[in-house]
């Protein structure tokens, strides 16, 4: 009885061994082939959003890192143990596999009386890595026709990779909040993605890409004219605080109008505190009509309360002609991010709405599972 107790022991900790060895693995080929969602998540670990994301921007679709060790271990108020991650299998085979974001929302809108459940997300990831450097990923969401899918090759010099498809470009910070007002207010409205291909280098402490697109959300492009982005991060860790900034550009050339969008992404890390924000000008000149000017700003501070249990406190300002002296819109807002297990995430978030005639207070509260 004895020796088969201890033969049972010696097998835990060999599959235990197995495991951290297998975990550590991850952590090294992670690092070192991809290198990092949440941006503050970025600022957190100071390290690149494709060290949890198949994307090297971030979002989408998590590799194995993000989705079996990270978002278990690291995010979770309730850890998963080492020898129990395994259980839940995110792979259809060896090179192939799942993953899926889900967000049920109840919303209260104070300004229109609307109150209402609403699905907001529902997309399905796959992803087939064809070998070390090589993979293809698809994204499909629930409503219309958006979608994102991509084909990535890391064979840049400087950790570089190229990605060629369908896809958001790359710019600024990729709130998770769809409604910040660098996003939603200027070009990147939800469920947006182009057709083009993009270059990135990702030497240590720095990410740098540029693209070149359709400049369309559509299919095909109807012109010759096409869009360009870039974007520039540099992350410098002095002492206990970790500091990150950068810039991006876009440009889009058509025959209705040409846009012209940049501005400056910066982070500040000290421990448990978080500040991160965004602020861009929008030059949009529609033909035959006057250039229209336009600016945006999101910033958002973040304070751990403990692992897996984040206070939020944000700022949007929009002002969508530059050139007048009204019709600004301000917000404030302040949220909870609760992640209870590796796979859930509860959200309940305030905002306030000011635009210089009223003030109107919006609740919604979110339910995301993700894998």
């Amino acid at each position: 009885m004895k020796i088969a107790k201890e033969l049972i022991k010696r097998k835990r900790r060999n599959m235990q061994r197995k495991l951290t060895l297998i975990l550590a693995g991850l952590i090294v080929s992670s690092w070192s082939v991809y290198s990092t969602a949440l941006p503050r998540f970025t600022a957190k670990v100071e390290q690149k959003c494709n060290l949890c994301h198949v994307s090297p921007t971030g979002g989408g679709m998590r590799n194995a890192f993000g989705s079996q060790y990270f978002a278990m271990t690291e995010m979770a108020v309730h850890k998963t143990a080492l020898d129990q991650i395994s259980k839940f299998q995110p792979y259809v085979s060896d090179n192939i596999s799942l993953g899926l974001d889900m967000r049920s929302m109840y919303v209260y809108d104070d300004n229109t009386g609307q109150s209402s459940f609403f699905q907001m997300q529902g997309s399905f990831y796959v992803s087939a890595q064809l070998n070390d450097r090589f993979s293809v990923t698809f994204d499909k969401g629930l409503y219309g026709d958006a979608f994102e899918i991509y084909g990535m090759g890391y064979i840049l010099p400087y950790e570089g990779c190229f990605r060629v498809g369908k896809f958001l470009p790359s710019y600024g910070w990729q709130f998770d909040d769809h409604t910040s007002f660098v996003r939603e207010k200027m070009v990147w409205i939800p469920g947006y993605s182009d057709t083009g291909f993009e270059l990135g280098i990702y030497p240590y402490g720095i990410s740098a890409s540029v693209g070149f697109f359709n400049g369309s959300n559509g299919q095909f492009d109807g012109d010759k004219g096409k869009a360009v982005s870039g974007r520039m991060e540099l992350r410098k860790h002095i002492s206990n605080i970790g500091l990150g900034g950068g810039g991006s550009v876009y440009m889009n050339d058509t025959p209705a109008r040409d846009i012209t969008m940049f501005g400056p992404l910066y982070y500040l890390s000290l421990g448990k505190f978080i500040y991160m924000g965004e602020a861009d000008w929008l030059e949009n000149r529609p033909l035959g009509v006057d250039a229209i000017k336009s600016f945006a700003m999101t910033q958002q501070v973040s304070y751990m309360i403990r692992q897996g249990v984040w206070i939020n406190g944000t700022y949007d300002f929009h002002d969508p002609d530059t050139d007048l002296k009204n019709g600004a819109l301000t917000r404030y807002g302040l949220g909870i991010n609760y992640f209870p297990y590796g796979f859930l995430e509860i959200q309940p978030n305030i905002h306030i709405y000011d635009d210089d005639i009223e003030t109107y207070v919006q609740y919604d509260g979110q339910f995301h599972f993700f894998f």
